[in-house]
């Protein structure tokens, strides 16, 4: 096949122009806020709520369009090289139904975090400069969503790593912010390096970067001797490659750690909870739904790049994210690091079933989990800013209680009714409890995840059921944390000195209805019905369908054996399917009677003054050292290393350079006195010699005969003294 034919130019669609303007136009409110915010009416909140929700709507419309009906795709050549060996670099939109559900989900969490801000940034003198750096992280996530090429995608794959900067220290003033921000940005450029390797690795095997045309390739190649053969031409000239699977494995491997960085996974999920510095709405849209969620997407859109070995090592890397984030969650004690934990926990989940041949089920719960856990993060900048209110209004120093530790929490239900329920609600899809819609894309992956290691175990090594035992086991401690999270926080008594009635914004109202709205809306939405017409199966789930893998890869994809497998497997197991459902609510549910029996007797001055007793509670509170690990290991070694080499060039080459210049002078000035006085001396000495002789010479030379007598007579009188003498 011809390559150069593949990236042909597409013409535009009305559809692919509408994506066009939803990705520019928060890139337009970025710069209007950016540079003129400040004198805009209300600095600007409403114009970037405004676009937001425009573009929320067209890409509502754009789901109708393509949903199940039609995949819209338009590619331009954006720049050629005078070289017959590469091929012309293409820029394009492609529009499916794996890129309008993230173009939906992202808009609209997008947008409600906007609104909630209007409420929780009120006052905050860097108000314009925080929704300008939502636009530009809003871009930044939809260019990753919308481009059709892996080298464009990495473009905004950066674009939200930087805005994720920003927004994550945009209160820079604090240490702590601008420490989190620099953390989160060096720990996702490891994760990107990689991610770079593999991108160039594949456009150096298959010299292109467009995802489709990838696609097209992979599937029309072949397997031979556990080699990758394909035959294709490039202007003209043929192009016969033959590729080993460890080859491809490392190119996927490589693609992979992009997810790993970004997502936070293991080993590199140290950045995620320090993250938490930033404002509690960016937790909400960056870390709980979108942005973390970018490296799940990733892993969807190359899909069909990655070998059967690489799946496998994404499965485990997954199922080990997964366990030690539940883990570390089972100690906190601030509110946002129970939930930031919470998420590298599920975004392991979602790897994990990446891995595991469970693509839909993962995808599926990347957008239950977005709903939810989005709910939990605002409902807690709710209740932070409730505790915030309260101390304030009693003249409590801000150093001394600390409003963000559950421990100075409890009764909360009572005071903040709607914010109770709400988080309930969420907590309960989290969980995974039934007719939720976390109960749902759970139960999709841990199916998936048995059905694979029954595949993968066929010959006998029962080691891959581990992944699928590692999955039930986090259901069971996530239920636990979410129960100690709320008991802490809604249950037991107040366990501050004042009226608990103090942390609602009056006697009528529990807060501000700009905050309220966005919450209850999306908690309705932690309900599986609004997933699946059967809320106790996710089976016919309408997003699952239209996810699948046929739906969005066309089946080319190097292990397709493997998933045939699976899915063969899966298919023939309806009972295990009705068990594992049933197995995941026994566990979540005993999860939260456990937690229930362990604090429900503590008193309030227990909880007050509870702290991680034993070795196994310290691990889990310090995340099992892994920044103590990471800080010995590589940062001051690091530091070390720069701070010698910083020294050695002060002391010793700026001191050389320094001293070795004045020496240069002094050297010089000696060398120059010594020209003047020896050199130029010399040849002044011999000149006036010279002249000298030279004059006595003139004068011996003056034409009296009496004169030359005298001197010859003079000459033989020497002569004769000479002789007679020697």
């Amino acid at each position: 096949m011809e390559l150069t034919e593949l990236l042909k130019p597409l013409a535009g669609t009305p559809q692919t122009t509408t994506a066009l303007v939803v990705l520019l136009l928060p890139l337009l409110a970025f710069f209007v806020l950016f540079c003129f915010g400040k004198r805009l009416p209300r600095r600007g909140d409403w114009l970037a709520i405004g676009i937001s929700a425009i573009t929320f709507a067209l890409s509502v419309y754009l789901f109708t369009q393509t949903w199940n009906t039609a995949t819209f795709h338009t590619r331009t050549t954006w720049f050629s090289l005078p070289s017959s060996i590469v091929s012309d670099f293409t820029a394009g939109i492609l529009l499916d139904n794996l890129t309008v559900l993230m173009l939906v989900i992202v808009t609209f969490i997008s947008t409600l975090v906007q609104l909630f801000s209007v409420g929780y940034m009120h006052g905050d003198t860097g108000y314009h400069r925080y929704f300008a750096y939502l636009g530009l992280f809003t871009f930044s996530m939809l260019g990753i969503v919308l481009v059709d090429n892996l080298l464009l995608l990495f473009i905004f794959w950066e674009l939200v790593g930087f805005s994720s900067y920003l927004l994550i220290g945009f209160w820079f003033e604090r240490p702590a912010a601008v420490a989190a921000n620099k953390k989160a940005f060096l720990v996702n450029r490891v994760g990107d390096i990689g991610l770079l390797l593999g991108l160039f690795a594949f456009y150096t095997y298959f010299r292109t970067f467009d995802l489709e045309t990838l696609r097209t390739l992979i599937s029309a190649g072949n397997w031979s001797d556990n080699s990758f053969i394909l035959d294709y031409t490039l202007n003209g000239e043929l192009w016969q490659l033959e590729l080993s699977s460890l080859l491809l494995t490392l190119a996927g491997l490589g693609l992979f750690m992009g997810c790993v960085g970004k997502s936070a996974q293991f080993p590199l999920q140290i950045w995620l909870p320090d993250a938490m510095q930033g404002p509690t709405p960016v937790s909400s849209l960056i870390h709980a739904a979108t942005m973390v969620a970018a490296g799940v997407y990733l892993l969807a859109r190359c899909y069909a790049l990655f070998t059967p070995d690489t799946l496998t090592v994404i499965a485990i890397v997954g199922a080990i994210t997964a366990l030690l984030g539940a883990i570390a969650a089972l100690t906190q004690y601030d509110i946002k690091a129970v939930l930031a934990f919470s998420t590298i926990s599920q975004l392991g989940y979602m790897v994990m079933g990446m891995g595991t041949g469970a693509h839909d089920a993962s995808l599926f719960h990347l957008t239950t989990h977005a709903f939810f856990k989005a709910a939990l993060f605002l409902n807690a900048g709710i209740i932070i800013h409730a505790m915030h209110r309260a101390l304030y209004h009693v003249h409590q120093p801000a150093t001394s209680i600390d409003p963000q530790d559950i421990r100075n929490m409890g009764g909360l239900r009572k005071a903040m009714p709607i914010t109770f329920y709400t988080y309930l609600l969420a907590a309960a899809a989290l969980v995974g409890l039934p007719l939720f819609s976390g109960f749902l894309s759970k139960d999709a992956i841990l199916s998936g995840s048995w059905a694979w290691a029954q595949t993968m175990s066929a010959n006998g090594n029962n080691l891959y059921f581990v992944v699928p035992v590692i999955g039930f086991t986090v259901v069971l401690l996530t239920a636990f944390y979410m129960a100690r999270h709320m008991w802490f926080m809604f249950f037991g008594s107040f366990r501050l000195p004042f009226n608990i009635q103090q942390v609602r914004l009056s006697a009528e109202r529990e807060n501000e209805r700009v905050m309220v709205l966005p919450v209850v809306l999306l908690a309705i939405l932690s309900l599986g019905i609004f997933f699946s017409l059967n809320p106790l199966s996710f089976s016919n789930s309408w997003v699952m369908n239209g996810i699948s893998l046929k739906a969005t890869t066309d089946g080319a994809l190097l292990a397709d054996e493997l998933l045939q497998a699976v899915t063969a497997q899966d298919e023939a197991n309806h009972t295990a399917h009705l068990v594992i459902g049933i197995l995941s609510a026994v566990l979540g549910v005993a999860g939260i009677g456990l937690a229930i029996s362990k604090y429900k007797n503590r008193t309030s001055e227990a909880l007050l003054h509870a702290q991680p007793k034993g070795l196994s509670s310290r691990v889990s509170y310090n995340h099992f050292y892994l920044d103590n690990f990471f800080n010995t290991t590589f940062v001051k070694p690091a530091l070390w290393t720069a701070t010698t080499l910083y020294r050695v060039d002060k002391r010793i080459i700026d001191y050389s350079l320094n001293y070795g210049s004045k020496w240069l002078v002094v050297i010089s000035k000696i060398v120059g006195w010594f020209d003047r006085l020896v050199v130029d001396g010399l040849v002044w000495l011999v000149g006036a010699l010279s002249k000298v002789f030279g004059m006595l010479g003139r004068n011996l030379q003056n034409g009296k005969v009496q004169s030359y007598y005298a001197y010859s007579l003079f000459g033989f009188i020497l002569i004769i003294l000479y002789i007679v003498l020697f």
